[in-house]
């Protein structure tokens, strides 16, 4: 069995804790505040223990917090723990968790707790993280849906187009009913396209980011699929990659690559030049993808990433194409924007963030 820790080791390991922690006692008079506390409200550490709380903290005063304080010390709340949003210093907003201490040498008839700790974190990074949390649950919601319509929608559809080309061939050229049947097929064909990309979005949006990538041969290996279409529309492809690019946490960006490589062809499609750069800014990797096509509109750029909205002719183009990208784009913690210009093309960057092995520093 193993020795128990010395209180002095654990008091080193809560200075080094990232959130804030502050422990006040059964007279709301502060015993400990660790660095991380002491930053977020821009307190000195050395003069604030032995401070009553409100002499510390003032702003907190006439909160719901410090109204809670009595329960909390006496051990009254019915809630494990309780959650604040505070005011903190030049006017940031804190959020705080309260949790009574119990002391456990305490009899029946005194007080249940030894004091309130307290954990103190910006409310920007929880408000971050809750929106990730959102998204996750989005993402997976959608990505289910997607998977069971396109399950349900395949079976039928491959049996209506098989039968449509089995009429299609014993129907005469010349025949009325030859011209409904093509129509049919085609309505079949964009049917089907659609149910992909529903499942190559359902794949993408519930698979777990376990692997990272090399984004110069993601690209490199998205060009030699489009090499044909590109000679025959004679767009130039021009790479400006670096070559000490690191890699990055791959949510399926190969798929938001040939989304992108796709459209910038759309966009070509009597020739032109795309050019393909990667960068490395900092903790992240910039991939920019500039065309040199018709540009976007504006009265349509605030609408370019909903789903099925789409200025392709019907055999061209389901509207899933960008948006796809994006949502791979962000399960890979990554952004994606545009800028583009009427008659002179269109530039779509995506910035991703480098993979955590290769972020972390490496040892001698």
């Amino acid at each position: 069995m193993a020795e128990p820790r010395h209180d002095d080791e654990w008091a080193h390991l809560l200075r080094l804790a990232p959130c804030g922690l502050v422990l006040i006692d059964l007279h709301a008079v502060i015993q400990f505040i660790n660095p991380a506390a002491a930053k977020l409200l821009n307190l000195d550490a050395g003069h604030a223990v032995g401070q009553a709380l409100p002499d510390a903290l003032p702003s907190w005063k006439d909160t719901p917090l410090y109204a809670s304080l009595p329960s909390l010390l006496d051990a009254q709340s019915t809630f494990e723990s309780m959650d604040f949003n505070m005011p903190g210093p030049n006017r940031t907003m804190l959020r705080v968790c309260a949790a009574s201490v119990p002391d456990p040498a305490a009899g029946s008839h005194e007080p249940k707790a030894r004091g309130v700790l307290f954990s103190v974190v910006e409310r920007t990074d929880v408000a971050t993280l809750e929106r990730r949390l959102h998204r996750a649950e989005y993402q997976a919601s959608v990505g289910k849906l997607a998977r069971g319509i396109a399950h349900e929608l395949n079976s039928p559809l491959d049996g209506v187009l098989r039968y449509t080309h089995l009429a299609l061939e014993h129907v005469g050229e010349d025949s009325p009913v030859r011209e409904y049947l093509v129509h049919v097929k085609e309505g079949l064909d964009r049917m089907v396209r659609a149910v992909r990309a529903f499942l190559e979005f359902s794949r993408q949006v519930t698979t777990p980011i376990n692997r990272v990538a090399d984004l110069n041969k993601l690209i490199d290996d998205t060009l030699v699929l489009v090499q044909h279409r590109a000679k025959f529309q004679q767009i130039t492809v021009i790479k400006a990659f670096d070559p000490a690019l690191p890699t990055v946490m791959d949510g399926g960006l190969q798929h938001a690559i040939v989304n992108l490589v796709k459209n910038a062809f759309d966009a070509m499609p009597r020739g032109g030049t795309l050019t393909i750069t990667t960068t490395r800014q900092g903790r992240h990797v910039d991939i920019e993808f500039a065309d040199s096509g018709t540009g976007i509109a504006e009265e349509i750029r605030a609408r370019i990433f909903e789903p099925f909205f789409t200025t392709k002719p019907i055999h061209q183009g389901n509207g899933l194409g960008l948006i796809i990208a994006k949502e791979v784009v962000e399960r890979s913690g990554g952004t994606i924007e545009f800028t583009s210009q009427a008659g002179v093309g269109t530039s779509f960057r995506v910035r991703v963030p480098v993979a955590i092995e290769e972020d972390a520093p490496r040892g001698l």
